[in-house]
């Protein structure tokens, strides 16, 4: 354990942890199961079928109101896993990257509304992706400032250059936006692009959460 805890702690130009079928990588267990271990990919719900799991990817970043002075921290998301859905009920990710102009917009667009967001059992996470030119690695000295700027109250991390999420969308079209059930780690929805206002942006909340209550997968 101490030599995983030392390679968290390496310098953010260094590929971040992937995901493997391990729980949680090194944090502590989810508190009601274990990860899912079958049924991991990239499809979203569509009409009558599932969509796949999310695997339990892991990455280097902060968590919701950590202090960055800690530096970097190991985040996986089998920590948001709740089959009991208790605490979460749905578990957003948003791929951004500094270059994007939409990217910026619904950052934006998203800071004011964590009320609204955690009334509803809504984790939102930030992925950063890309650094100021598109199709750089995204650094630390590039999260620092992104949350710096937006005053930033969610959990953010790093995936540079897309290494863990980039199979999940066209790079060249940030945002992503997907919403997870966090009882099951189904892909509820998949898009590209940015909601124009925060009423869209809760309109696609409330449509994951009735998905989410229309049908779970097993």
């Amino acid at each position: 354990m101490a030599a995983l805890l030392a390679g968290a702690a390496c310098s953010s130009n260094e590929s971040p942890p992937t995901h493997d079928d391990s729980p949680v990588w090194p944090a502590p267990p989810p508190p009601s199961a274990p990860y899912p271990l079958t049924g991991f990919g990239t499809n979203a719900r569509s009409g009558s079928r599932f969509g796949d799991r999310i695997a339990n990817y892991k990455f280097l970043g902060y968590r919701e109101g950590d202090d960055i002075d800690r530096g970097l921290q190991p985040i996986a998301l089998a920590e948001y896993f709740d089959p009991s859905g208790s605490e979460y009920r749905i578990i957003h990710i948003q791929a951004v990257g500094v270059w994007s102009a939409f990217s910026k917009a619904q950052t934006k667009l998203v800071v004011p509304l964590k009320a609204d967001l955690e009334a509803r059992k809504v984790t939102w996470l930030v992925s950063l992706a890309e650094g100021p030119p598109p199709g750089t690695p995204a650094k630390q000295r590039d999260l620092d400032p992104w949350i710096a700027h937006f005053e930033l109250p969610y959990t953010i991390w790093l995936d540079p250059g897309n290494a863990n999420l980039g199979p999940f969308y066209d790079r060249a079209k940030l945002p992503w936006n997907a919403d997870i059930d966090a009882r099951t780690m189904e892909i509820l929805t998949s898009t590209t692009g940015a909601p124009k206002t925060t009423a869209e942006i809760l309109d696609g909340i409330d449509e994951a959460i009735r998905l989410s209550d229309e049908r779970r997968l097993d």
